[in-house]
Formats: C-alpha cells, sequence, structure tokens
C-alpha cells in the first residue's frame, strides 16, 4: 500500500490524536475514580453499550449537517468492522483490567508499547516505513515504560518473602494484561489504518466497530449479563461516570481514525498514548 494516502496534512494528523489523548486520559482517570464502587467488567459493558446509539447519532448528525457519505468498500467496512472487536472488546476490557490490577498511570503507560508493535504491523501490512528518528521515539517510549514499572516495583518493595511471591505473581498478570490490550489496539490501528485508506469515514467506521465490538463483548459475557444487570442497578452514579467514559472514547477513536488518514499509525499510536 503506497504510505503517501496516509500522510496528507501531518499537523492537523498530530493535532487529532493529541486530542484522543486526552480524551484517552480523562478515561482513564474517571475508570480509576469509580472502579471500587462499580466493576470493571459492568464498565466495559456500560461503556460499550453506549458507543453503539451515540456511533448511530454521529452518523445522523453528520448526515444532517455535511451530507452524504462517500460510497462505502468491502475493505474499508471489513477492516472497521474487525477493528471494532479488537479495540471495543479485547482492547478495552483488557485496558479496564489493567487500570484494576495497577491504576491508571501504570496501565497507560503500559500502552507505550502499542507504537512499537503497530509499528511492525504497519511496516508488513501497510508498507508503511519510518524514519530513524521515529523509530528512536517510539523506542525511548518502551523504554520509560519499563522504568516506571520497575521504577514502582522497587518503591513498593515487600517486606516478606509471602509478599514478595504475591507481587511477583501480580506483576505477571499484568504485564500479560497489558501486553494483551497493547497488542489488540496495535491491530486495530493497523486495520483502521488500511480501511481509512479505501473508505475515509472515520465517523461511520468507528460506529461501525462500535457495533461489532458490542455483540462480541455481549455474546462473551452473556452468561454474567443478570449479575451485571443488578451491580449497575446498584450504582448508578458509578454507571453514569461509565457511561460517560463510553461517550469519550469513541470520541476518541474517531479523532484516532482521522488522524490515521494523514500520519502513519504508530505515531498515531504514540501520540495518543502520551497520557501517564
Amino acid at each position: 500500500m503506497n504510505t503517501t494516502a496516509f500522510i496528507q496534512n501531518p499537523p492537523l494528523g498530530a493535532a487529532l490524536a493529541a486530542g484522543a489523548m486526552l480524551l484517552f486520559a480523562a478515561c482513564s482517570i474517571t475508570t480509576a475514580s469509580v472502579m471500587r464502587r462499580l466493576d470493571t467488567d459492568a464498565g466495559a459493558l456500560i461503556a460499550a453499550l453506549v458507543n453503539v446509539p451515540l456511533g448511530i447519532m454521529m452518523v445522523l448528525g453528520q448526515l444532517a449537517f455535511l451530507g452524504a457519505l462517500q460510497p462505502p468498500s468491502v475493505p474499508g467496512v471489513l477492516g472497521f468492522l474487525l477493528a471494532g472487536v479488537f479495540s471495543t472488546y479485547l482492547g478495552r476490557w483488557l485496558f479496564f483490567k489493567s487500570i484494576e490490577s495497577a491504576g491508571p498511570t501504570r496501565a497507560t503507560s503500559f500502552q507505550t508499547s502499542s507504537p512499537l508493535i503497530t509499528a511492525l504491523l504497519g511496516w508488513i501490512f501497510l508498507g508503511q516505513v519510518l524514519s530513524p528518528l521515529a523509530l528512536t521515539g517510539i523506542a525511548l517510549g518502551v523504554l520509560g515504560l519499563a522504568t516506571t514499572v520497575l521504577g514502582s516495583r522497587r518503591a513498593h518493595a515487600p517486606a516478606t518473602a509471602q509478599h514478595l511471591q504475591q507481587q511477583r505473581v501480580d506483576l505477571r498478570n499484568f504485564v500479560l494484561i497489558g501486553l494483551g490490550s497493547s497488542t489488540a489496539y496495535a491491530i486495530s490501528h493497523v486495520l483502521r489504518a488500511g480501511a481509512i485508506g479505501s473508505w475515509n469515514e472515520p465517523v461511520a467506521g468507528v460506529a461501525l466497530g462500535a457495533c461489532t465490538g458490542t455483540l462480541a463483548l455481549v455474546l462473551v459475557h452473556r452468561r454474567q449479563l443478570a449479575p451485571l444487570r443488578h451491580r449497575i442497578a446498584a450504582q448508578p452514579r458509578a454507571a453514569l461516570a461509565y457511561a460517560g467514559v463510553g461517550c469519550m472514547q469513541i470520541l476518541a477513536q474517531v479523532c484516532m481514525v482521522a488522524a490515521l488518514a494523514h500520519i502513519p499509525a504508530s505515531i498515531a499510536a504514540l501520540i495518543a498514548l502520551c497520557s501517564p
């Protein structure tokens, strides 16, 4: 794929990715503040369910104020549909779990591995070749991640061998969850970057992805829906906060997808995740 199709207006792409960064940061802080009252399984479901009607409303608003959408292409539609499963379901659910296990700062800092994975996948599947300076910046981000995680671990050294063993288990689980989340988001970035190249409709694309991602989440957790409903009903204010998280997340995704039309996927991911 010709990478010049992705580099039309780099300053605009960077600004859109920065907007996504601010929204994602607000999501992390809000989630951390309410997860003690309502668990992240319920929160992920609420956020995903909010995405569907909001996405439809955004598409209708675009049709009303900006006119008809571009004719859809099969690769574009399929790319957005698959990206929704990796971002709305896998990426978001695992990200909420990482916040629950390690807090918003460390959870967000772990996402800095996503640009490196995105760069590799973008090079393989999209032909996006980064400059040495860009690769150096991504590598420094990963180094910062390692420093943050190891520094936090040393600052809270346990007093007993039992605590040390528990901390090792917790850290291992956190790494697996965090790496899974960052990989899922990286795959979604590459899928959307390819999709936006053939169908430049960020709002409609994100709305399609929200539908498939929410469907996947509901199907996987269908046996837990009744208990989740009871927990949500018992904490209406926390549920409302998670609904706000869902609104911010879909807006952040629209900004992110729009940025992919102007800058390489890995650079957009790096900017969007600079929020620890």
